[in-house]
């Protein structure tokens, strides 16, 4: 007999998951509540990125709740954009949600998304805050820095901007077909073009915990986003140098003029702060190439973004949704 092929469903929403153990099995009944209501077809795709505490068990427990649950575990803590990527890959759906599991993304909101893919208006449906008043002043803080600085140096302006988008699934496709293997999802479903329309939404409240993210994290994702987005930080270090060429030459006709006229001058002040400066920003140019250097590093390795040690769910068995050996599947992934 020829076997059936699967369904597609009309939505997948993806779902990265680090450390919600708390809260995970609440917000898989809101989404699930919602799903229902707005869609005849579609399936749910939790990512553990190597969760700490019981976020895997909590999701295995709501396995026989939910049949269109479907779930994968990472062997580590491989960070979030490992995370959404592999929720792309793994979703089988015509069009594919990607949001929080800690509830601030609120599935309410999923409908009217629907509704203006459904009807052709975007390719992508783009959630944006309204509003950051459930954050800590530590968070707000955080959030404006790493806008600030992804808007200087990248020119990509992600104020209130989140993760939280509605992507067709020929959006998916084309961002599954990008070769390189550092990557910034929010970055690179703008640099692809596709129409795009906003939604604005109030931040809803944590449903439990409290933000993973630190300060150090969100340091570490602005200089990867930066440096795998955009080279405009090696043309300011390029302008830097223009900068310093004008400045020494400044000083070289103050220094003639001098010499010419046969004013004494001490000098040590000038030369001090000149040479301060311009080695500072040696050591920032060379942090900077660095950086990218640390980039191309990474990508010549080629090794796979991200390792799963289990994948649970529907289908599983017959392997339709399997990741390929090259993304990073283990060989003892277990499929009940």
């Amino acid at each position: 007999m020829t076997p059936t092929a699967p369904i597609v469903p009309e939505i997948s929403v993806v779902v990265p998951a680090f450390n919600e153990a708390e809260g995970i099995a609440a917000f898989l009944a809101q989404l699930f509540d919602v799903l229902r209501a707005c869609s005849e077809s579609f399936e749910v795709v939790v990512v553990d990125d190597g969760s700490r505490d019981a976020t895997w068990e909590r999701v295995r427990a709501e396995l026989p709740h939910y049949p269109q649950l479907r779930a994968v575990r990472f062997t580590r803590n491989f960070g979030k954009e490992a995370g959404v990527l592999a929720g792309l890959r793994e979703a089988r759906g015509k069009s594919v949600v990607v949001m929080d599991s800690d509830g601030q993304h609120p599935p309410a909101l999923l409908p009217k998304m629907l509704e203006m893919w459904r009807s052709g208006q975007a390719h992508i449906v783009a959630a944006q805050k309204a509003n950051r008043d459930t954050d800590s002043l530590l968070a707000r803080l955080n959030a404006r820095m790493f806008n600030g600085l992804m808007h200087m140096l990248t020119g990509l302006n992600l104020e209130g901007a989140s993760d939280f988008r509605l992507l067709d699934r020929r959006v998916v496709d084309t961002l599954l077909s990008f070769p390189e293997k550092v990557r910034f999802f929010r970055g690179m479903t703008v640099w692809t073009g596709f129409k795009t329309v906003p939604i604005s939404f109030d931040v809803a409240p944590r449903i439990a915990g409290s933000s993973q993210w630190s300060t150090a994290q969100l340091t570490r994702l602005a200089v990867t986003a930066i440096t795998a987005y955009s080279a405009k930080p090696l043309g300011m270090i390029f302008r830097l140098g223009l900068l310093g060429m004008a400045a020494a030459a400044l000083l070289l006709l103050q220094a003639l003029y001098s010499w010419y006229t046969h004013r004494a001058i001490s000098g040590w002040t000038s030369i001090t702060v000149i040479m301060l400066f311009f080695g500072s920003a040696n050591l920032l140019g060379i942090g900077v190439l660095g950086a990218y250097l640390a980039q191309i590093f990474d990508e010549i390795k080629s090794r796979p973004e991200f390792l799963i040690a289990e994948s649970i769910g529907q289908d599983q068995a017959a392997g339709s949704t399997k990741l390929q050996p090259a993304s990073g599947t283990l060989p003892n992934s277990v499929s009940p």
